[in-house]
């Protein structure tokens, strides 16, 4: 959804600015190709995507209407382009990138916000997802080509083959009656999946392979098309209302005021209250690890709530003043999860939906911390036993958890919670795995398991669960969330 206060309620309506382009006033979506310049045979539109996108370097469409992709070849290396030309804009859209892709939006067909595949990368640079990109000068000397480019302040980049979502605040450069440049481009705000990786970012001048090498007050949205595949949707562009120059500059100072808790050589647990929907959780605290990769777990519920890289949390609304909230919120860019029971029981499987609330018989007995910090969770469910451990994959792509069972099971059938959605299917080759929800994100199941995971629908929701029974009750169940 679009902030409020921040467009033009209006229809689109341009006005001629020269005998080539007209200037985008209001706001327009583009959904289809021909919303933008004539495209070369790069740029095609499809209903949706196949194929394995996560492990493969291209994608694989399906006919029809709603997104648009970019797969280069020999020859076919076209950009995409608006017919209409931009000053001030706020843009945002989805895309997806296959493994290794690299793609680029240019604001005013000049300045590169980079879409890249930075899955897994620590600590990401001017190429990685969410950069201003560099500019270029080879007169500069080899090795010194590149400046004025500008990191993202995290690396918010979700999986290969996942969709992602863009939000950009942009500032065109000023000029005065004369034509001088007066004020260089900002970006004021770049969110991705949620996060600002950029803010209130300076753009000194065309970045590598912009369109055009001078600066002006308008230019053309292009989409870069040489470089990867690329897929797009729910691309929409308005014209602020104000030019908000000031926004960016107070997002820079909110940033600078967070008290951010930091991990160091060992993992990290703070307790405090977690922000949830529809209401804050309690008895729950957040983990960090040396791997940058964290976690908020329910100890009342069983169950993860949010994970994500980068920062630890914000203790801001914690520990400032009188901390009235007391909520710890994340430093880095994340995904939420299910607030639902971990685990459950159910008359049958086919009991209508999942329960909201924990079982009666369901409590949890703390945790205990191993040597390195990693907390080990535990709970009862009337007379059986549980253990939950949750650790980084080596990859730092995600976490690995395993929940391990001791005693006996309840007269119910007692079911595993894995995950929920509105969409859950298999994925892989061996389709051990899954995709949760419009691919937000995986997860990876061991084929060679003695549990078998089951999708049980209930109305618009699908919950991934896996039922215990006396035959595997002695064997956990290890699962990887990757993001």
């Amino acid at each position: 959804m679009f902030r409020v206060g921040l467009w033009i309620a209006a229809s689109l309506f341009v006005a001629q600015v020269s005998a080539e382009a007209v200037a985008l006033v209001g706001k327009i979506d583009l959904g289809q190709l021909a919303d933008f310049k004539t495209a070369g045979p790069n740029w095609k539109e499809a209903a949706d995507l196949e194929g394995d996108p996560r492990n493969e370097t291209g994608l694989v469409v399906r006919t029809g209407k709603g997104l648009i992709v970019n797969q280069p070849g020999e020859g076919a290396k076209s950009d995409l382009f608006t017919e209409w030309e931009h000053g001030d804009l706020e843009f945002e859209g989805e895309f997806l990138l296959p493994k290794g892709s690299n793609s680029g939006i240019y604001f005013m067909g000049r300045y590169e916000i980079q879409l890249f595949d930075s899955s897994g990368v620590p600590t990401p640079g001017v190429r990685d997802l969410g950069a201003l990109y560099e500019r270029w000068d080879a007169s500069r000397g080899k090795g010194h080509e590149g400046f004025d480019g500008v990191p993202p302040r995290a690396n918010a980049a979700r999986a290969p083959g996942l969709w992602q979502h863009i939000h950009v605040l942009f500032r065109a450069p000023r000029f005065d009656g004369q034509g001088k440049k007066v004020e260089d481009a900002r970006f004021l705000s770049v969110e991705v999946n949620g996060y600002p990786v950029q803010i209130d970012t300076v753009a000194t001048g065309p970045t590598r392979s912009s369109h055009f090498e001078s600066e002006a007050p308008l230019g053309p949205l292009m989409i870069q098309g040489s470089h990867g595949a690329v897929a797009l949707r729910r691309l929409r562009c308005s014209v602020p209302e104000q030019p908000a120059a000031h926004v960016g500059k107070k997002a820079a100072r909110k940033a600078q005021e967070q008290i951010v808790l930091t991990v160091g050589d060992r993992v990290r647990l703070q307790r405090g209250f977690v922000p949830f929907q529809p209401y804050k959780r309690l008895y729950a605290c957040s983990v960090g690890t040396p791997e940058g990769v964290n976690y908020a777990y329910d100890l009342a519920s069983f169950s993860l709530l949010r994970v994500w890289r980068g920062g630890f949390i914000d203790t801001t609304e914690m520990w400032q003043e009188r901390g009235f909230s007391q909520l710890a919120k994340p430093a880095g860019p994340s995904l939420t999860l299910t607030g639902a029971p971990g685990i459950a029981l159910l008359e049958t499987p086919d009991s209508d939906g999942w329960p909201v609330q924990p079982s009666p018989l369901f409590s949890s007995q703390g945790y205990h911390l191993e040597a390195d910090g990693t907390p080990v969770f535990r709970a009862s469910l009337a007379q059986l036993q549980l253990t939950d451990r949750v650790a980084p994959l080596k990859e730092g792509t995600g976490l690995t958890r395993t929940v391990k069972f001791e005693g006996s099971l309840p007269g119910w059938s007692c079911f595993l919670l894995l995950a929920e959605s509105d969409r859950i299917t298999s994925a892989g080759k061996d389709r051990s795995g899954f995709i949760v929800g419009d691919r937000e994100w995986y997860l990876d199941f061991p084929k060679d398991s003695v549990h078998t995971p089951l999708v049980l629908p209930r109305g618009d929701r699908q919950w991934l669960v896996v039922q215990l029974t006396k035959a595997n009750l002695d064997q956990s169940i290890t699962y990887s969330i990757v993001w």
